[in-house]
């Protein structure tokens, strides 16, 4: 169950829905997940607010869309590489430059997740508390 932040400047405002479809398409294509599973959280900047090189790593930056991934620990590194990969190619699809992307990915343990169902009822260790 990733939880996706994008930062990104207000002027890429209008293009939000066409982003997150992207990221979204690329982290379904690229990570063995249920295409359900769509948590994301945008936020918008004015000019200044994000900081960034312009040149590194041997890029040509001309703005940032700043991604950070939050997902459990049990993808492999090509399964990740695969995800990488799918999304700065879908954001280029909808004109985003590939290095105006920065994507950080930080993992935790599955049980660090909790999403109740519609049936959700507290375990005894929650009633008892």
């Amino acid at each position: 169950m990733p939880l996706v932040r994008v930062d990104l400047h207000a002027s890429l405002a209008d293009s939000r829905a066409e982003i997150s479809r992207a990221i979204h398409d690329g982290l379904v294509s690229g990570l063995p997940m249920p295409a359900d599973d769509l948590f994301q959280i945008f936020r918008l900047h004015e000019p200044g607010d994000l900081v960034y090189t312009t040149t590194f790593p041997d890029a040509a930056r001309t703005d940032i869309v700043y991604i950070q991934i939050l997902l459990a620990n049990i993808y492999q590194p090509e399964d990740k590489q695969r995800m990488y990969d799918a999304v700065v190619g879908n954001l280029v699809e909808v004109g985003i430059k590939p290095d105006n992307v920065l994507i950080a990915l930080t993992e935790n343990a599955g049980s660090d997740w909790f999403a109740p169902s519609k049936d959700w009822q507290p375990t005894d260790a929650a009633v008892s508390a």
